[in-house]
């Protein structure tokens, strides 16, 4: 963090403060002479990288108070900016402060306009700051620091006249409700105790009639007057200051009141030039005199501290991430050795099981491929059901014919079966597309071998009409029927028999055929 430098500005005289955690240290005093000036120029290089704070205590101040109709934005800029050159018009060092609204009507805001009116008194200063390119941070007054500090000390919320004692003189600061309405510095010759007390008590009594007069005090009441002074001046100032039917005086210690604001270096008098410098260090107003000209190095240098406290974070977070990320890494390291492991220690386990078990004369992997052989064809392995079913509806029709064997098979390609069957060619040339499609597609096959009644042996044209019926039956859109075998062969290479050769040679067996209905897969 930036070093706080604050530049105490008493008449022609500036004296220079370094600030550090409460305790107070006076680097140098500067006079506005030529050489002064320059002490000051080489001053301000030394520590171009702290920051500057102008405060001044001088009696050339101006205070307005006025009611102006509440706007925001813009618009509120212009107005103000335009009743400070009306008030003010020979400064740049003006500001206005607002003092809250008014509680009812049309609530218009009340608003302090203040100023540092000799702008000669400044003008060396703030050329030899801004050639120097010193970081100013603003030009405050002594009414601006007690405005932020002074409302904890008054406690109440009515008029109070806030008396202290700095290097410039007695100064007299009128509060009310909190809010600072004016202060006034009256200028001391001897700085004794006698005169500090005969100032503060008839500037008091001065002061009384002019808020009478402005109807800021109500007339007859009595004004509150604090004094703020060293424990061991204070019987002395209290000689003077005697309460009255329009005053009544308090006194508050200031080296109490230094240790409560946390100033390390606690004042040896009445003097608390130390107590309004720490804070302006500690609590600085949010509005300063200068104009944005001569805070453009400030601007600059919050930009800059900004950018480089973004940078700093994105850093931490940088190295943030690649601790984690390292971390990570190692657990993962330790991870994938536990793995390795307990892989080798699996491995053995699976080895010694292996090793454990019968000699097979396949091995592993080709029992492994054969086993997954075996699962595929047991999904693509179709079912049964619908074809066995439309076998027993057919066989209920046709009761005469007896089932002895069935065989279920799945072929690539349908074939007549057996030499010399030509019922099965024919009925193969009558489905076209059925053969064709047959070459190129999966069958599931039923091979059903039957009989026929044994009284039908000499009546070769009905064993033919009721295996013909009956591998009609069968034959659908979506089923294929192939006659293979018949009880008598009809083609024409076989020699013809008579019926009692055929009748003798068969009456000891009942007539046998055999057919195949078919279905793709």
């Amino acid at each position: 963090m930036a070093a706080k430098r604050i530049l105490l500005l008493n008449g022609s005289l500036l004296t220079a403060h370094y600030w550090s955690g409460g305790h107070i240290k006076v680097e140098g005093e500067f006079t506005h002479e030529p050489v002064g000036l320059e002490a000051f120029a080489t001053y301000l290089r030394k520590h171009r990288s702290s920051l500057f704070y102008l405060l001044a205590d001088i009696a050339e101040e101006g205070f307005q108070l006025e009611d102006l109709p509440y706007v925001q934005g813009g618009d509120r800029e212009a107005l103000l900016q335009r009743r400070l050159s009306q008030y003010y018009y020979n400064t740049p060092l003006a500001v206005a402060a607002s003092l809250g609204r008014a509680p009812a009507g049309r609530r218009d805001e009340k608003l302090l306009f203040a100023a540092l009116t000799r702008i000669e008194t400044f003008t060396p200063w703030l050329d030899t700051l801004r050639d120097a390119e010193a970081i100013l941070a603003g030009v405050y007054s002594v009414p601006l620091v007690l405005a932020e500090c002074a409302p904890q000390l008054l406690a109440e919320s009515g008029p109070v006249l806030f008396v202290s004692l700095t290097r410039g003189g007695v100064r007299q600061s009128f509060f009310d409700s909190g809010k600072l309405h004016f202060s006034r510095l009256s200028q001391l010759a001897t700085r004794s105790l006698d005169e500090i007390g005969r100032t503060s008590a008839n500037d008091s009594a001065k002061i009384f009639q002019y808020l009478v007069a402005q109807r800021q005090v109500p007339p007859g009441a009595a004004l509150r007057t604090v004094v703020l002074a060293h424990v061991e001046q204070i019987p002395a100032l209290k000689d003077f200051c005697r309460d009255t039917g329009e005053l009544q005086f308090e006194f508050i210690d200031l080296a109490a009141t230094a240790r409560q604001q946390g100033l390390k270096d606690i004042p040896a008098d009445s003097n608390a030039d130390k107590l309004f410098i720490h804070c302006l260090a500690t609590k600085t107003p949010a509005q300063q005199f200068a104009p944005a000209s001569e805070t453009r190095f400030h601007k600059l240098w919050q930009v800059r501290t900004a950018l480089t406290s973004t940078a700093w974070i994105v850093l931490a977070g940088c190295l943030l991430f690649v601790a984690k990320t390292g971390f990570n890494i190692y657990d993962l390291g330790d991870t994938t050795e536990a793995t390795k492991a307990l892989t080798a220690t699996d491995t053995l386990r699976y080895s010694t099981i292996l090793e454990g078990l019968p000699k097979i004369s396949i091995s592993p992997d080709n029992l492994r491929a054969l086993t997954g052989r075996v699962e595929a064809l047991q999904k693509r392995a179709p079912e049964m059901e619908p074809l066995l079913t439309h076998l027993s509806l057919a066989l209920n029709d046709s009761p005469r014919i007896e089932l002895t064997h069935l065989t279920w098979k799945i072929v690539n390609r349908l074939d007549a079966g057996q030499k010399g069957s030509a019922d099965a060619k024919r009925i193969g040339a009558a489905q076209p597309t059925a053969s064709a499609s047959a070459g190129a597609e999966s069958w599931v096959a039923i091979e059903i071998q039957a009989r026929l009644p044994l009284g039908m042996v000499s009546d070769q044209r009905a064993q033919i009409e009721l295996i013909e019926g009956f591998a009609a039956r069968l034959r659908d859109p979506q089923t294929e029927v192939q006659i293979l075998a018949r009880p008598f062969d009809i083609e024409s290479d076989k020699s013809l028999r008579s019926a009692s050769e055929s009748t003798d040679a068969q009456l000891a067996d009942a007539p046998k055929f055999a057919l195949r209905i078919s279905r793709l897969l």
